[in-house]
């Protein structure tokens, strides 16, 4: 798929990724991953639309193949959890891209793709914590994680309905899905160790630690950028002279602060 896309590349240039932002990437997944992976969905959502296939349809079936990893982690079963949750996101990544070919795109479409997801981000770090339920200071790991993918996906929720403009960051919800999976994948590889003792896959906590405190970082990072935001418009609103005026002829009068009255000159 990278070489793929690396060739497509060379020969036409990077092709126009507008869902994607200016920087799809971050430090932790490099740019060119990201597009490469958006890219060659393109091809498959087409295929969907001339299938007569819906994007609601997607949707819906994704998540209910993430709720589906959820018993899969809680039993140990992680590879098994990763492959689910791998065809969840493909198809989370496929609805939108079908609702724009098809253009049957819609806001109503969008609200439930965005709920869905928070019950998407949800299920595989619930049934990691039951998996570690054993273990109080590991099953505190996943929890955290989970606040915090809310956080970020709901901190740019909050800044996209005051249209504020917020840079990608880090621990968006493509980045922190590749995270979890390579957690599930590679995690089983080293069941435990001795600095970890009897806790089963430290590989698996040790990324689900980066998720949590990363993710958290970037949540409130991006509420103070929000906040900082509104606080300068605000500012700036209450700067500018605001006037009445009253149908009987009368001139408004401003008075300190900016406010005016509408008593006669």
């Amino acid at each position: 798929m990278l070489g793929a896309y690396a060739v497509r590349v060379a020969r036409r240039g990077r092709p126009a990724m507008p869902r994607l932002g200016a920087s799809p990437g971050s430090a932790l997944l490099p740019r060119p991953v990201v597009e490469a992976f958006y890219w060659s969905f393109h091809a498959p959502a087409r295929a969907l639309v001339r299938l007569g296939v819906s994007p609601d349809a997607l949707t819906y079936l994704s998540l209910g193949l993430s709720l589906a990893c959820a018993p899969l982690l809680a039993a140990g079963r992680f590879r098994s959890g990763a492959a689910l949750l791998i065809a969840s996101a493909v198809l989370d990544a496929l609805d939108g891209m079908v609702a724009r070919e098809g253009g049957t795109a819609s806001r109503a479409g969008a609200v439930l793709d965005s709920c869905l997801d928070r019950l998407s981000d949800a299920a595989p770090l619930i049934g990691l914590a039951v998996f570690y339920r054993a273990h109080p200071a590991a099953l505190v790991i996943p929890l955290v994680a989970m606040v915090a993918s809310s956080l970020v996906s709901y901190a740019r929720a909050k800044a996209d309905a005051y249209q504020i403009s917020l840079p990608d960051g880090l621990m968006r919800r493509h980045e922190r899905v590749a995270y979890l999976v390579a957690a599930l994948v590679f995690g089983p590889a080293v069941p435990t160790t001795r600095l970890t003792g009897a806790l089963p896959f430290p590989i698996t906590i040790a990324c689900l630690a980066l998720v949590a405190g990363v993710g958290l970082a970037a949540g409130l990072r991006l509420v103070q950028r929000t906040r900082a935001a509104l606080a300068a418009a605000d500012a700036t609103a209450l700067r500018e002279p605001r006037t009445t005026a009253r149908s009987d002829g009368e001139h408004p009068r401003l008075l300190r602060g900016g406010k005016a009255t509408s008593a006669p000159l």
